[in-house]
């Protein structure tokens, strides 16, 4: 077992030799640790694994019963990734648990998890942790179109053609996208997803003809009441993405990434796994923040506190990380938010110069805060579908104004201003008539006279 092992991680450090001295691509890190039912089944899956090790990774292959196995010691990550190539181990290295796994994704770890016809149980739940859902043991993915077929006419209806989803555009890189008339091979078993789930990525799954069932049955001899899953509700690869940007592949087939179907004419299946293990250890469609400020549009510096009503500018930094380097991410969905419990503007950023416009692009709003005062949130909360998240927050105090900082007269009062002017000139037009206007002279009448 030893001499095995040994001779796995050599060959794979002897294929990537001529490369010299090469640095992981990764931005999250270069160890990636493989288990397999037994070392020497590495040797099945030699191109997956040599393609790795050709794009910088430190590859340790292990038996899946290796009992000194641990993806992390005293909370600490012993790998950055991870490979199970083992769907039917009941148990996985140093007794490894779906909360042991679930801890390595929440410390940033990343996974690829296979599955097979013969899924243990420890597979099924790990799965279940991200809601993936896989049929039940025994069944697999049949199409009787859609399928590789033989020369012989001995051909595999399990063995499905499967294209991959237009949705998953950040996953797939443009090389597969010209050889998207190419079909990926799966042989393996279906699994449910929730399509509603923003987390989950289904970017390959079942076509029309395509229908999960018990191994043996055939649709034609009146077994639809064994069909579960059909169409594009058969999911056959999904990928998650958690709140932290750790990232998760399920693959209903472990032999998608075997030496047999990744050299098989006529099949895009080692591009395809080259996309997905790519995007999983974040070599790309990793989004980042490099700077953010806002800050009075008059002065051009930043208070300790605004005021209502201030005018400011926000600008953002993004960057996105693909073919070995970070390049400027361009959208036009970018959004800022300020928030008090709920969002009093919301407001799309528009996109100007850059500092340094090779990595990073540069986002800015003109705003004017609200007439309102307390603490708030300015938050740019940008997910989207493929990418990393990104969640920049500030917690910023807007008061109100001071006694003396308020406008001479106020221009929603000037209706009232005139009114009290009139009233005013009319008293005193009024006085001034009643004051200097004399009594009226009345003539008197004879009989007055006499008296």
């Amino acid at each position: 077992m030893r001499f095995w092992a040994n001779a796995a991680v050599a060959g794979l450090a002897f294929s990537g030799a001529w490369l010299g001295v090469v640095e992981a691509k990764s931005v999250s890190g270069d160890r990636v640790l493989v288990l397999v039912p037994k070392v020497e089944a590495a040797k099945l899956y030699s191109q997956f694994l040599d393609s790795l090790t050709s794009r910088g990774f430190d590859v340790s292959v292990r038996a899946a019963t290796n009992t000194s196995v641990a993806l992390q010691v005293d909370g600490i990550r012993t790998y950055d990734h991870a490979v199970v190539l083992s769907p039917e181990s009941k148990r996985l290295g140093a007794n490894l648990s779906v909360r042991d796994f679930a801890s390595f994704v929440d410390d940033g770890g990343n996974l690829i998890i296979t599955a097979s016809s013969d899924i243990s149980e420890l597979g099924r739940k790990l799965a279940a942790r991200f809601g993936v859902e896989y049929e039940k043991r025994g069944t697999a993915v049949i199409d009787h179109v859609a399928h590789l077929r033989a020369i012989n006419d001995t051909s595999d209806h399990t063995l499905v053609a499967a294209i991959p989803s237009r949705a998953a555009t950040p996953v797939l890189s443009k090389q597969f996208a010209r050889t998207q008339s190419s079909p990926v091979y799966f042989k393996g078993i279906a699994h449910k997803y929730e399509p509603s789930n923003p987390m989950l990525i289904p970017v390959l799954t079942g076509s029309r003809t395509t229908y999960s069932a018990a191994i043996g049955s055939d649709a034609n001899e009146g077994a639809s009441a064994s069909i579960s899953l059909s169409g594009k509700d058969a999911g056959l690869v999904s990928l998650f993405q958690t709140r932290n940007n750790a990232r998760v592949a399920f693959s209903g087939s472990a032999a998608l990434f075997s030496d047999a179907l990744l050299s098989h004419e006529g099949g895009a299946n080692k591009q395809f796994t080259t996309d997905v293990s790519q995007w999983v250890f974040q070599e790309k469609a990793v989004l980042r923040e490099t700077a953010h400020r806002h800050y009075l549009a008059s002065t051009g510096e930043r208070p300790e506190h605004y005021r209502i009503s201030n005018e400011i500018v926000y600008e953002i930094d993004l960057s996105v990380y693909h073919d070995d380097a970070w390049h400027p991410y361009n959208a036009n969905d970018v959004q800022f938010e300020a928030i008090m419990l709920d969002p009093y503007i919301r407001t799309t950023l528009n996109s100007s110069d850059s500092v340094n416009p090779k990595t990073t692009a540069t986002y800015h709003g003109d705003i004017k805060l609200p007439d309102r005062y307390g603490t708030f949130t300015f938050r740019v909360n940008y997910k989207r579908t493929g990418y990393s998240n990104v969640d920049v927050k500030d917690t910023v105090g807007i008061w109100p104004l001071r006694h003396d900082e308020y406008p001479r007269f106020l221009s929603a009062a000037y209706p009232y201003y005139i009114g009290s002017l009139v009233m005013a000139l009319g008293f005193l037009a009024l006085c001034a008539v009643w004051m200097w206007s004399a009594e009226p002279k009345t003539k008197r009448t004879a009989k007055q006279k006499s008296n």
